[in-house]
């Protein structure tokens, strides 16, 4: 469900890149002494990352999310959703403001 109110979403904005988009998601994972690995790719405007922290547990997991969130939302709506398998913890999170432009990232961590 919560997948399909994204998906809803990302069709009804115009999704956009942005050179601070990109230096914010780089820096908050390159300097995090928690990440131990890190990549991301856009694709069609939309960000996609791949985690892998250094104790890669879900609370653990879901705090370093949050933290990224609190930094990216914008100021209208924000909205994520999770999904799990024994190896990745998948997150999509879109944020916008009220001009209907935002962005959407994929953060898929590794975990134990």
């Amino acid at each position: 469900m919560a997948n399909k109110i994204v998906d809803n979403i990302i069709n009804s904005i115009e999704l956009i890149t942005d050179p601070w988009i990109d230096s914010e998601i780089h820096d908050f994972f390159h300097l995090d002494e928690k990440v131990v690995e890190f990549s991301y790719e856009v694709i069609d405007n939309k960000y996609y990352i791949e985690v892998m922290l250094r104790q890669p547990d879900i609370h653990t997991i879901k705090m370093h999310f949050m933290s990224f969130v609190s930094l990216m939302q914008h100021t209208n709506f924000t909205f994520y959703s999770r999904k799990a398998n024994d190896q990745i913890i998948s997150y999509r999170l879109i944020s916008g403001g009220s001009d209907m432009k935002g962005f959407y990232c994929e953060v898929n961590y590794e975990h134990i």
